[in-house]
């Protein structure tokens, strides 16, 4: 059943997690040169990341890992131990130069998911997402991306890692409201119909944007609140802007549809 995510837009809310839900950013990667390098870094989630022969000048959103091609160790990401289980994952995904993607998804070093793209200088500006995968594993777990070939799998940027838990009450197919620090806005995200609460009132704009910066829906509204369906939206991340009847920014944030 489908049910409204709230949208709520206010300099005094202060964002929680839900436990054992995980949105990753990297914001932590260090690199931001293209020379490869290997080294590790905390993530939103606490555990200690661990990167091989990666580079950080080719983002998705700064800063960003991206795994290289043809290394002397194989490229790779490695979550430390995160907690109370992976219900669901979604990525986003770049290739970073000519030669396509060919990326394998492991939770527990049990593979789950081989991403691709389709090569050629063309598709380097393009931002996927590997949609919505089912991993269904309770307790203890830990997130690897690596190259699927060591010697032909291009270089790939990864960003925007979002999981649902999964332990006892939470099954891989509930749909868990997703809170992201993005101060001063916050996201319950329950299904593609948003709930948006203004302590503003006067004219406003709501833009939903994908992650390459394509429009997706936009929705202008004068009182507190209002609904905004997206019933044409696939999987992935996306970036709400709220602004005035001036065009500023009064709140921004991102939004996971799995």
């Amino acid at each position: 059943m489908k049910t409204i995510g709230t949208l709520v837009c206010s300099v005094l809310l202060s964002v929680s997690m839900i436990r054992g839900q995980g949105f990753e950013t990297f914001r932590n990667f260090p690199l931001v040169s293209g020379s490869y390098a290997n080294g590790s870094f905390t993530g939103a989630d606490s555990s200690v990341w661990t990167y091989i022969q990666c580079r950080g000048d080719k983002a998705i959103e700064l800063p960003t890992p991206c795994l290289g091609k043809k290394r002397n160790a194989l490229p790779k990401l490695v979550s430390g131990i995160i907690h109370h289980g992976c219900g669901r994952i979604i990525f986003s995904y770049r290739q970073a130069f000519s030669t396509a993607v060919n990326l394998d998804l492991l939770i527990n070093g049990t593979l789950f998911r081989n991403v691709i793209s389709p090569g050629g200088n063309a598709d380097t500006g393009l931002i996927h997402s590997s949609d919505s995968i089912n991993i269904s594993i309770a307790g203890d777990f830990i997130i690897e991306f690596r190259q699927s070939d060591s010697l032909n799998s291009g270089q790939v940027c990864i960003d925007n890692v979002y999981w649902t838990p999964c332990e006892s009450g939470l099954g891989s197919e509930d749909k868990i409201a997703g809170a992201f620090a993005c101060l001063p806005m916050k996201f319950l995200w329950l299904g593609k119909t948003i709930s948006v609460h203004s302590q503003v009132e006067g004219e406003k704009k709501l833009a939903i944007y994908s992650t390459e910066g394509r429009l997706v829906r936009e929705l202008v509204f004068s009182g507190f609140c209002t609904d905004l369906f997206l019933v044409n939206c696939r999987e992935g991340i996306y970036i709400a802007i709220l602004r005035d009847k001036e065009k500023n920014i009064m709140s921004r944030g991102k939004l996971v549809f799995y």
